[in-house]
């Protein structure tokens, strides 16, 4: 087959914004067809839009409130698609799918239930393009945590014949997937490890009473301290010692939580810089010790994510491994920036092809799982 186009949407736990991939994909005769990133759109939420996906984790909303942001969500993203197919001189029919992952609003896989928002047929429509959603929930209905699906696509673009590599994605969650060397996709281990950027910025508005949203490359906690009691206190939360598979949310490290760990702050009479740094040290320590339950030395760690722009918690995280030195995915063609909607652009790519995109022994399913619903274009038959 003949290199195509897909396009990948991604709108993560931070809701910061809309990440949309334009990648190109070639078949080559096994299961795992090339992939490389064409070109990247970053369209960022503004603050009333961010506050209407937040107020959506409420437990008071309203179906009317989660109909809005449902179709200006899928609205957003059609602008997204078609910024790239202007920039990229590309029309609607160049373009063989949309991976839509939409924003997860609940996640409870114990119940069997996944939540994720964004009307795929609203999007059909406006782009003119398939849409492959709803990724989630044929893992769950087989029994499994319904994420994180990207090791996956960590397995067909960063696998090696000789070195065991450890993918650490540091987003609203942080999450690694482990690679050992010369491995068939049953070696496959991945879960996540549990809070990132979402604990981080959620403190950070609350030290700074709303002035800040985030600590831009860690610079508030560089100038503080950490409280290694406090640390050694919260790694004792249920989910850090539970076993894989798991997955995480808000509803395990949101809102609530945040003000939870404020308190043990305040209680510690913590100056807001040493509050910041205290949650690097304990994000950075979580981190750590699931790789170290995983995979032992030698091996490469390749990071991507929002979390590593955070200078602080990086030298916390490289103190806690022993020095590691790390490779970003940029080093492999894959921005870490993007890496995330690439990811939804293949698995529609591979749902098309009838190939199924879970990993039983990372998400706890029961078999293999073709994941996503297809939403022809109007007009469009199957």
């Amino acid at each position: 087959m003949a290199t195509s186009w897909a396009i990948g949407l991604m709108t993560g736990t931070s809701a910061d914004g809309i990440d949309a991939a334009l990648v190109s994909i070639e078949e080559n005769g096994t299961l795992w067809p090339t992939c490389q990133l064409v070109g990247f759109d970053y369209h960022p939420f503004t603050e009333v839009q961010r506050q209407d996906i937040f107020s959506l984790f409420q437990s008071t909303v309203s179906l009317k409130q989660l109909g809005q942001v449902h179709t200006w969500l899928a609205r957003e993203c059609a602008q997204s698609v078609q910024r790239l197919l202007e920039a990229y001189g590309l029309e609607a029919q160049d373009i063989r799918a949309v991976g839509f992952h939409g924003q997860t609003i609940a996640h409870y896989p114990e119940m069997g239930f996944t939540l994720q928002i964004g009307d795929p047929a609203l999007l059909a429509a406006l782009t003119d393009i398939p849409v492959i959603s709803n990724f989630r929930s044929s893992d769950v209905a087989a029994g499994g945590q319904g994420a994180p699906l990207v090791p996956y696509f960590d397995y067909a673009m960063f696998r090696s014949p000789a070195r065991s590599r450890v993918l650490l994605n540091i987003g609203g969650i942080a999450n690694i997937t482990v690679i050992p060397p010369n491995a068939e996709i049953q070696d496959v281990m991945g879960f996540d490890t549990g809070p990132g950027n979402m604990l981080l910025d959620g403190i950070m508005v609350l030290v700074s009473q709303g002035t800040y949203q985030f600590d831009d490359k860690g610079h508030y906690a560089a100038l503080g301290q950490a409280d290694l009691t406090l640390v050694k206190q919260w790694m004792n939360h249920p989910y850090l010692k539970q076993k894989a598979p798991k997955s995480a949310g808000r509803e395990q490290f949101g809102r609530d939580y945040c003000s939870q760990l404020m308190g043990d702050m305040k209680a510690h009479d913590l100056s807001q810089e040493d509050s910041l740094r205290t949650v690097c040290a304990f994000i950075a320590e979580s981190i750590a010790q699931a790789i170290k339950e995983q995979v032992s030395w030698p091996y490469d760690l390749i990071v991507s994510g929002g979390g590593v722009h955070n200078e602080t918690l990086m030298a916390e995280l490289s103190k806690r491994l022993g020095g590691v030195k790390w490779q970003h995915t940029d080093a492999f063609k894959i921005p870490g920036d993007a890496k995330e909607a690439m990811a939804f652009a293949y698995f529609a790519w591979q749902f098309l092809e009838g190939r199924p995109t879970n990993i039983p022994q990372v998400t706890g399913a029961k078999m293999p799982a073709l994941l996503g619903s297809l939403t022809p274009r109007p007009g469009h038959f199957v």
